[in-house]
């Protein structure tokens, strides 16, 4: 997590990429539920839920979209609609119920005074973020959701964006996160991946994965960054 070396400190700036749900916030999301009810519209549409290969919900949907797309048009488009605002319903939902985590706002303040470049890169939707993160919005040079998303995690893309911002060596950016996606997503473009334990990936699954170091929160991980920039 630390720089190379006090001279690279001293000339160099440092960014760090966070994840947000389970990372900075924890929304309590039943994504069994989302899943069930995204199947059972995708199965209205004579579309198997068993049929699709890929895993997650972001990704299903595409693939019903290309599958239907390919006879009717229109429908896909309806369809598509229709399953990203069944997931807006449920996040903000969760959203309404929602708040940072303890201690994260302060820390995210300290690193803004610091210099550091802040970003959040989330599969979540603009609107529950923003009604979570509130006033904290002001600290991030970038925010990424799902629907300015080039990509979505763990594509190579999904952080395109915000590495052309930063316009940081790769070493100088930390991406943080508590889903194994959030490590694979780090490493596929060689940045510092760190896991936190606030979510849904286990030690092992984060370390598996390819975490550098695994923190039980956030927090911790930020305050030994900072303590490394003294």
């Amino acid at each position: 997590m630390s720089p190379r070396s006090r001279r690279d400190r001293s000339h160099a700036g440092f960014g760090i990429i966070f994840d947000f749900d389970g990372t900075l916030a924890h929304m309590s999301i039943d994504f069994d539920a989302m899943r069930r009810a995204i199947n059972a519209l995708f199965a209205r549409h004579h579309v198997p839920p068993e049929s699709l290969k890929r895993r997650f919900i972001l990704e299903r949907i595409d693939e019903v979209f290309d599958t239907i797309h390919k006879n009717d048009p229109s429908l896909a488009q309806k369809v598509r609609k229709e399953a990203f605002s069944l997931i807006e319903t449920m996040e903000l939902a969760a959203a309404a119920r929602s708040h940072l985590l303890p201690g994260v706002y302060p820390r995210l303040l300290r690193l803004k005074k610091r210099g550091i470049r802040l970003a959040i890169a989330t599969r979540n939707c603009e609107k529950a973020l923003k009604s979570v993160i509130g006033k904290a919005s002001i600290f991030f040079d970038v925010i990424l959701t799902r629907e300015n998303s080039l990509a979505y995690k763990p594509e190579k893309g999904a952080l395109e964006p915000i590495l052309e911002r930063f316009s940081l060596p790769s070493d100088h950016v930390i991406m943080i996160g508590d889903h194994p996606m959030d490590i694979l997503t780090a490493r596929g473009v060689s940045i510092v991946p760190i896991g936190v334990l606030t979510g849904t990936g286990t030690r092992q699954e984060l370390a598996e994965a390819g975490a550098l170091r695994v923190f039980k929160h956030v927090n911790q991980a930020i305050d030994i960054f900072l303590r490394s920039l003294r």
